[in-house]
């Protein structure tokens, strides 16, 4: 699945590459803008995801600078994954180091983000790449993003209903009653109907403690569904840049996630003997300003968290 992802990414990225405009004499301390950030969190400086399956270490670190008005400037990323290749009844893995920088400019309601990414592969460097692109959206009067790339989105006052793409498909976050979003749900319309493509509207669950950084991890671990919409997604855990993460479609989770619903390797939910979903709870680690340094989550993933101060 993840390679599939991949060769959309590239795919939909050859289209879109573009020339240079005139961000040369962008200033991000004075640049204006509706949207703003969430004031008073601790900014995260960087966070870093590592896995290990089938032996095979995987890894995706990304580093955040920001503006003079604390929001996102530039994200540099290294990602260490892994490309499946079959020889006949075999299977054999080379190992990609994905490296990728994002550059935000904000100018009145008008949102660009530039980025490039490049593929090394050190044991088959005939599959070596590098792509560049952009990406243009527009804020709304209350600083959310109503339009991004492919994805046009709807409010109720910040709180994203529903983000529609083009093609047809739409994409409906879920919340708890604390405002956490819980997974989301792809559906496709066609005229006047509408049929359920995908449901994992209740595939995570939190702790009671507050994130108090400016960082949504719910956003990065993928839970809104919605970078995935739009065209410069790669993967889970990596896109050349960052949307829901950093509070640009709307109000972010309050809370720090712990679960996450177990499935099957058919995507099947697994059940206990009553009948019951299981969900797989991590942990979480904090420094003495109480903010999280480390998550482990259910499945074993790690993720480092480091902070500007």
């Amino acid at each position: 699945m993840k390679n599939l992802f991949k060769f959309i990414f590239l795919s939909l990225m050859t289209v879109a590459m573009v020339a240079c405009n005139d961000s040369d004499d962008y200033n991000p301390d004075t640049a204006v803008t509706p949207y703003e950030p969430v004031p008073g969190r601790r900014m995260v400086s960087q966070v870093k995801t590592t896995n290990t399956i089938d032996g095979r270490n995987y890894s995706w670190e990304h580093n955040f600078s920001y503006d003079a008005q604390g929001r996102i400037k530039e994200v540099n990323s290294k990602i260490v994954h892994h490309r499946a290749a079959k020889f006949e009844n075999t299977t054999r893995y080379y190992k990609c180091n994905i490296t990728s920088k994002a550059n935000y400019y904000f100018k009145d309601e008008k949102l660009r983000v530039e980025y490039t990414v490049s593929y090394e592969f050190p044991e088959f460097s005939a599959w070596n790449d590098a792509d560049r692109g952009k990406d243009d959206g527009l804020f709304n009067e209350n600083g959310t993003l109503a339009k991004m790339a492919s994805l046009d989105l709807v409010y109720s006052a910040t709180q994203l209903k529903c983000a529609y793409a083009d093609g047809g498909h739409m994409y409906e976050p879920r919340r708890d009653d604390m405002g956490n979003v819980t997974g989301y749900v792809v559906r496709y319309q066609t005229g006047d109907a509408d049929s359920l493509v995908l449901d994992r509207s209740r595939d995570f669950l939190y702790s009671g403690v507050k994130n108090k950084t400016n960082f949504d991890f719910s956003g990065y671990f993928g839970y809104w569904g919605l970078e995935r919409g739009i065209v410069s997604v790669a993967t889970e855990y990596y896109a050349p840049y960052q949307l829901t993460a950093f509070g640009m479609m709307g109000a972010t989770s309050n809370y720090l996630p712990l679960a996450l619903l177990s499935r099957d390797d058919k995507g099947k939910v697994v059940v206990d003997d009553d009948g019951n979903p299981v969900y797989l709870y991590g942990r979480w680690e904090y420094d003495a300003k109480g903010c999280p340094v480390l998550f482990v989550d259910g499945s074993g993933r790690k993720t480092e968290i480091k902070y500007v101060n």
